[in-house]
């Protein structure tokens, strides 16, 4: 790990928590189960998957063991590059509470720079997962060593070439210091694909715009990892502009694991179950809905429950359907984080405490390959 990382070493020690098993799914069982788009390519469409992915197992070390249980079956954690992106999955435990470091990528499925992402570990406590340009795999931070889930993280390899972002308002990029490569964007095979971090030394909500190729059709909030740790939420407006908000975003915010699809996508729209309603016309987002691209499953839209009962928001289509169980950091009201569920072909949200969830939850820029 970068040795200038935009936490402090001792934050490390006094994270970690004791051990423990992951509870199950509310009321579930697992399943078993180019810079710029060319012109005149076709919209991206929803559909079912039209790639196969090949998984690699990853090789775990200092005690990590998987996560995956009969009744939890998360499967085995594996990586996966894919149209020039590298995708993760499964989860992982370390009952000893040693090393940080769980696993390596190799050389060719290694991020060009250091990224810091966001992900979902025990009791809906955001963690974070470091992933190093030597293939280094860390998870720390939350309850990390009882379950780190690395479902829904992506990031894109050297093959996809990225441009760089003009920073506003006092932005500048984060790599002199922290390694985490300039704020970027690419867009490959009707994706957009942000990448880099940056810091300001001051409170400034408006970081960049970009430009019209790698603009959404829609706003999205995106929780995102920003300083010692601590997280953040990125806001990308349709008109390009990009908002930064958090405690400690103006110190380091991350912008690793961020993808969503172009505004020529089309999306279907989820059947939204037990009182569970649509966030669009309270937020400015989308509905909730999806895409099958190239064979990854993308979510985009908020919602929210104003009459509480349970975290079940949907039944999934077949297109949407993962292999295994998928625990996926969110964003929820008044910038916290909770997690999307997906098991046994539903949709489970959940928050701690439930109402964060239930007053508002993000969808935008998961994105998963069905045969996680």
């Amino acid at each position: 790990m970068n040795t200038r990382q935009p936490f402090p070493l001792r934050s490390i020690r006094r994270l970690w928590l004791p051990a423990g098993l992951l509870l199950a799914l509310a009321g579930s069982t697992a399943a078993a189960a180019a810079p710029a788009q060319p012109a005149g390519q076709a919209p991206a469409v929803a559909g079912k998957a039209q790639a196969t992915f090949k998984w690699h197992t990853i090789k775990l070390f200092s005690g990590w063991k998987s996560a995956s249980t009969r009744s939890l079956v998360t499967g085995t954690p594996a990586w996966s590059l894919h149209d020039g992106v590298v995708y993760l999955r499964g989860a992982v435990t370390q009952p000893a509470n040693r090393d940080l470091i769980f696993g390596y990528l190799p050389k060719y499925a290694s991020p060009s720079k250091d990224l810091y992402i966001r992900i979902y570990t025990k009791h809906e406590i955001a963690g974070t997962l470091y992933v190093g340009s030597n293939g280094e795999m860390w998870t720390y931070s939350g309850d990390a060593t009882a379950f780190s889930s690395l479902s829904g993280v992506s990031f894109p390899a050297g093959s996809i070439k990225s441009r760089k972002l003009t920073l506003e308002n006092g932005w500048k990029s984060g790599n002199s210091v922290y390694g985490t490569g300039d704020p970027a964007w690419a867009v490959s095979n009707g994706v957009v694909y942000l990448s880099g971090s940056m810091t300001t030394g001051k409170t400034a909500w408006s970081a960049f715009t970009l430009p019209k190729a790698a603009r959404p059709a829609s706003e999205l909030i995106v929780s995102e990892y920003t300083f010692d740790s601590s997280t953040g939420w990125v806001e990308i407006m349709p008109s390009g502009k990009v908002e930064v908000f958090g405690p400690y975003a103006s110190q380091y915010t991350s912008l690793a694991n961020l993808s969503y699809p172009v505004a020529s996508t089309k999306w279907r729209a989820f059947k939204l179950v037990d009182g569970w309603k649509s966030g669009a016309t309270h937020f400015r987002t989308a509905a909730p809905s999806y895409a099958v691209i190239n064979g990854v499953v993308y979510f985009n839209g908020s919602m929210y429950q104003p009459s509480p009962t349970n975290g079940l928001w949907t039944r999934l289509p077949a297109a949407a359907k993962a292999a295994d169980v998928l625990e996926i950091e969110v964003g929820t009201a008044n910038g916290t984080t909770g997690s999307v569920g997906l098991a046994s072909g539903l949709g489970l949200v959940a928050s701690a405490p439930p109402g964060n969830a239930e007053a508002f939850t993000s969808l935008a820029s998961i994105a998963y390959s069905p045969s996680e």
